[in-house]
């Protein structure tokens, strides 16, 4: 994550302690469908209905379908190829995305998006946000493991910033509702995968102190 986004304007961290060793809570965190918590996907759906709506106005009919059905899943791994890039994974660590759009606008995603990581590292043009998206996994102890899920976005002028920071007052509650069930939906992978004894532990934690309260957001000035 510093290594693509050291410097921000705000970020969005969610956390929480499994009992579950690295390796799963990383497998379990990468494969969790957020489609399978039909509320969330109402909100994607919501959030996604603009883009299909003008891609109908600007391609022929009988290529719609195509471009506007919605993914039949909803995980990470499924946001490259929709605006985002991976930028880089540590098979069992980490694995950061990135994405240079205009989320509040209709149609956030320009066409000139940058497609690859040194694209997405040096863009610098007015008028967009430069958002990344990572989780990480971090040993707890002996069996458990802290999962962090962290946003940043750095924009790239004032007006962005003003922009933004108006579009986040609207959707950053919804945003960090699905973050809160994707934890909850990890937790429900794992328990599928193990036994009844030893479920996971529920209690949150700080990216960097194991202390109650899953959720953190920050601003930072970009210099």
């Amino acid at each position: 994550m510093e290594q693509f986004s050291p410097h921000f304007d705000i970020a969005v961290v969610h956390s929480e302690v499994f009992r579950a060793v690295p390796a799963d809570c990383y497998r379990a965190a990468t494969q969790v469908d957020l489609f399978e918590a039909p509320l969330v996907r109402a909100l994607l759906g919501i959030r996604a209905l603009p883009r299909h709506v003008a891609g109908r106005l600007k391609v022929r009919p009988s290529a719609t379908s195509a471009r506007s059905t919605s993914p039949p899943t909803f995980r990470l791994k499924d946001l490259v190829g929709l605006g985002w890039i991976l930028l880089g994974e540590t098979p069992g660590v980490e694995m950061v995305l990135g994405q240079v759009s205009r989320p509040w606008r209709a149609v956030a995603d320009p066409a000139d998006a940058p497609t690859a990581p040194d694209g997405f590292t040096h863009f610098d043009e007015p008028g967009y946000a430069k958002i990344t998206a990572g989780l990480r996994i971090d040993p707890y102890g002996n069996d458990s493991s802290i999962l962090t899920i962290e946003t940043r976005v750095a924009l790239t002028d004032e007006e962005s910033r003003r922009r933004f920071r108006r579009y986040w007052l609207l959707i950053g509650p919804f945003s960090s509702f699905i973050r809160r069930m994707a934890l909850r939906l990890v937790a429900t992978e794992l328990d599928r995968g193990r036994p009844v004894v030893g479920r996971d532990i529920r209690n949150s934690a700080g990216p960097v102190h194991a202390q109650t309260g899953g959720e953190q957001s920050q601003q930072q000035d970009t210099q």
